[in-house]
Formats: C-alpha cells, sequence, structure tokens
C-alpha cells in the first residue's frame, strides 16, 4: 500500500464528502492489464491515467462475473450473484436495497445513463433510479431520459455512443439537477462492435499490440463451443485498444463536465469496469464464460473530493461488492449488518488494515460453468461437478497456464474449504462445484424480462444470445 497526499483518517474523509455527489464511470469489458495506470505500455488510457494521479487506484479489483448484467447488480446491491439471483430473465427488485434507493432515501437524485443493452431498465437493471435511459427506452416514442412517474426529459437523441452519453451527462446537469445527485454512467465501448472513431483506430492499426498471447482450455472436457469466429489477434487487440481510448476520452469529457460546472471538488468520482475480455488467453473469447484474471480482473479509481485527497495505490484483495459499502461508509449512512456482502474500503484507504478479504470469488456461465477461489499468490478453479480442477501458482506462473494442483493438495484443500465456506453463505448455495451431488433448490421468485425483438437483434449481435 503506497498512500498519501489527505489526511489518512476515515472521520476525515467522511468529513470531506458530507455534501458530495457520487459519480460512477462504468467501461464495459475493459480489462485492468490494458490500462496505462496498471502497466499497459500503450496510450489506451491517458485520461484514466491522469485521474490515477488524483485518486486511489485498487491495484488487485475483481469482477464477481463475466457478464454485465451480474457484475452490474452486485455493483449496485453489494451481494454476489448467488446472493442477488439476477441474472438471465431476472430482473432487481425496484424496492429493495441498492445504491439508488438508499442514496435517493438521504436525499440524492439518482441518474441511470447506459448504452449497454445489457445493464438497462429493460432487462430490469437501472429501474430504482428516479430518472433513467437504456438503449431501448431511447427506441420508444419521445426517447430521451424518464423520470420515474412524470414526464420524460428529452436527452440527446440516441444512447449508442459515449459522445451521445456525455451529451445526455451534460443536459441532465443543466436541465434537471437541483441538489445532491449519484449519477451512474455505463459507456459501452471497448465492448464490441468495435466502431471507435477512425482516429483512435489509426493509432493501433498494424501494430505488434504487447503481451498478446492464446492458448488453450485447462482440459478438454470443459471446452465452450463458439459460433462468433475471432479476428485475427493482431487485429482483434489493435480494435479493442482503439475502442477502450474511445471510452477513456469519455471519462475525461466527465470528469470535464464536472470541472466546469464547480462540482469536481465536490463528487466523489469512480471510474471502474463490470468484467474483462478474453482474447483466447485460455480457451475463451470476449466474456459471459471463463474465470480467469483476463476476464475479471478491473480496473478500479476513486478520486475523493476535497482540495487535499488521499491518493496512492492499494493492493488488498477488493471486488465489485465492495463498492455499496465504501460509498455508505463515506456518506455516513448506516449499512445493513445482513444482507450486504461486501465491506467498505475505508479502513484499508486509511492504513487501519491492510486487507479486506483473504479471497476474491467469481462464476461464471457456459456449458462448463466455473468458480474461482483467488487470493495474492494463488487461483483456483473449480468446475460444476466437481471432477475437474486447476491450481496455479500466481507467483511462479502469473499467466495461469501450469496446473499444479497435483503438486500441492494441501493448498487446494484449504482453499477448497474457504469456497464451502463462502458458497454456504449464499442464498443458491453453489455446492455443485464441489460435491457432485449436490443439487440447487428453487429460486425465490423475481421480477422477470419480457423482450422485443428488436432486443433480440440486439443482444444477438452483440454476442449474448444465439
Amino acid at each position: 500500500m503506497r498512500l498519501s497526499g489527505g489526511p489518512l483518517n476515515a472521520d476525515a474523509l467522511r468529513e470531506s464528502a458530507r455534501s458530495a455527489n457520487l459519480v460512477i464511470c462504468v467501461i464495459d469489458a475493459a480489462r485492468a492489464d490494458h490500462v496505462g495506470c496498471y502497466g499497459y505500455p500503450r496510450e489506451t488510457t491517458p485520461n484514466m491515467d491522469r485521474l490515477a494521479g488524483e485518486s486511489v487506484v485498487f491495484e488487485q479489483y475483481f469482477a464477481p462475473y463475466p457478464h454485465t448484467k451480474p457484475s452490474t447488480v452486485s455493483l449496485f446491491t453489494g451481494q454476489y450473484p448467488d446472493t442477488h439471483l439476477v441474472a438471465d430473465w431476472r430482473a432487481m427488485k425496484t424496492d429493495g436495497f441498492s445504491m439508488a434507493n438508499v442514496l435517493e432515501s438521504v436525499g440524492f437524485q439518482s441518474v441511470f445513463l447506459s448504452s449497454s443493452p445489457m445493464a438497462s431498465p429493460g432487462m430490469g437493471v437501472g429501474k430504482d433510479f428516479e430518472f433513467a435511459c437504456g438503449r431501448e427506452m431511447a427506441r420508444s416514442p419521445g426517447g430521451g431520459i424518464r423520470r420515474r412517474g412524470r414526464a420524460r426529459w428529452q436527452g440527446a437523441g440516441g444512447w449508442k455512443t459515449p459522445e451521445e452519453l456525455v451529451r445526455a451527462f451534460s443536459g441532465w446537469l443543466e436541465a434537471e439537477r437541483t441538489g445532491r445527485f449519484f449519477t451512474y454512467v455505463h459507456f459501452l465501448p471497448p465492448h464490441i462492435p468495435y466502431e471507435a472513431p477512425k482516429d483512435m483506430q489509426e493509432l493501433f492499426a498494424g501494430k505488434e499490440p504487447p503481451n498478446a498471447w492464446q492458448g488453450k482450455f485447462a482440459f478438454r472436457e470443459v471446452e465452450e463451443e463458439y459460433t462468433w469466429e475471432a479476428p485475427p489477434l493482431k487485429e482483434w487487440v489493435n480494435s479493442y485498444d482503439a475502442n477502450m481510448r474511445w471510452a477513456d476520452w469519455a471519462v475525461g469529457e466527465i470528469e470535464k463536465e464536472l470541472r466546469e460546472s464547480d462540482l469536481l471538488e465536490n463528487t466523489l468520482l469512480v471510474v471502474t469496469s463490470d468484467h474483462g475480455e478474453a482474447f483466447g488467453e485460455h480457451g475463451y473469447r470476449r466474456h459471459v464464460y471463463g474465470v480467469y484474471d483476463e476476464l475479471l480482473h478491473v480496473p478500479l479509481l476513486v478520486r475523493f473530493p476535497g482540495a487535499e485527497r488521499v491518493t496512492g495505490r492499494v493492493g488488498a484483495l477488493t471486488q465489485t461488492v465492495d463498492l455499496l459499502p465504501t460509498v455508505l461508509d463515506l456518506f455516513r449512512i448506516p449499512c445493513p449488518e445482513e444482507g450486504i456482502q461486501g465491506r467498505s474500503l475505508l479502513p484499508v484507504v486509511t492504513g487501519a488494515v491492510e486487507r479486506v478479504r483473504d479471497y476474491v470469488y467469481a462464476t461464471c456461465d457456459g456449458e462448463a460453468r466455473s468458480y474461482l477461489v483467488r487470493d495474492h499468490d494463488w487461483a483456483l478453479i473449480l468446475w460444476e461437478g466437481g471432477e475437474f480442477r486447476a491450481l496455479y501458482d500466481l507467483r511462479e506462473d502469473p499467466r495461469q497456464t501450469r496446473n499444479v494442483i497435483g503438486e500441492n493438495p494441501g493448498r487446494a484443500a484449504q482453499m477448497v474449504n474457504a469456497f464451502r465456506r463462502f458458497a454456504a453463505e449464499q442464498t443458491s448455495p453453489p455446492m455443485e462445484f464441489v460435491d457432485p451431488k449436490a443439487k440447487r433448490g428453487e429460486l425465490p421468485s423475481a421480477p422477470e424480462v419480457t423482450l422485443s425483438e428488436e432486443q433480440r437483434r440486439e443482444l444477438k449481435a452483440l454476442g449474448y444470445m444465439d
């Protein structure tokens, strides 16, 4: 942990945020190792790299699922996917304990702006916000940002590109802001389709991407089948990096809007991602399937409010579920003792503790579902049914290419026991990853999502449906 700058005292941090706003920028499918301040040698993220110097950078931050919808709901609820159970066609409950609901209850305006069809009111995510717009809402008669239970405010037209979301954010600040606010902005790039402006594409076109490689599945029996044909690795990574640059531009524009509106120094600004992206390193393509680092290790930058702020880097293991309790702790809002599975990051930011948790956990979808148990030095992957397992020594093998479970049975057993304890705490305990006889019980009822044909076509184009 290397922190400096403002007061390293939790009460001082809370006082600096006494009247602060909250803005969370999510860059869809942004893997940490393609971000400059995380060590990537290309200039994909100049705005994030600059912001990193004014922020606390969490170096070991992991998503709980390589899929937008479950991961986004984990951010909003502080719960792991096997507890909030929002996936596929299940929707969030609008009256549950969520970031938007709790902040509204203490006087915040809440605003949800997203160009991802998976993080959208049409998919059951974001309906708990006072103001909201997803792509399917913008296409409906009248379009624009809708205010819950009232007339809608006309937005900037489309909702697909970063430029359109930036304009919507600026327009909302000018037309609707009346006081303290929480805004969630979800940019689609670098998720496919790769449609970055030409000048950004030209930055990397034809060049050899650094550190790009491809491998194979850990076991033949857990291979996933793909209908999507991947482009050549060089072209693929170059296109992805150009779209990272596009999303990074948008983050810079959000910061600029806050600064020019004289709001930046009284705003908690968070920049993160919902999950990463695989280029075939372990056989997996894109995301949804697989629990390796390229799919789960994502950036987290937190710029605290105030003229003097704590800055630096934190190496403790952290997860998406930790954002909600951190926000509530900073804003002096009580957090339920039960139901919230994340932990406030303020103690590790102030140096009161050196770690937040012993392990991070994540799971994925697919024919060969798997679960990750990971600490700083070891990564254990469990496949459904308990037959296939892989253990990687991250100190000797950071790319996770050599399964050493046979050489380290004691370490593997320790991590399996940790998983059992974790699994037992979930609403729907995923014991089938360690016990072939285990079966899940019937899930509790939840609101369901009904898709239009246009939504289905769009989800298919983005690789979410066959």
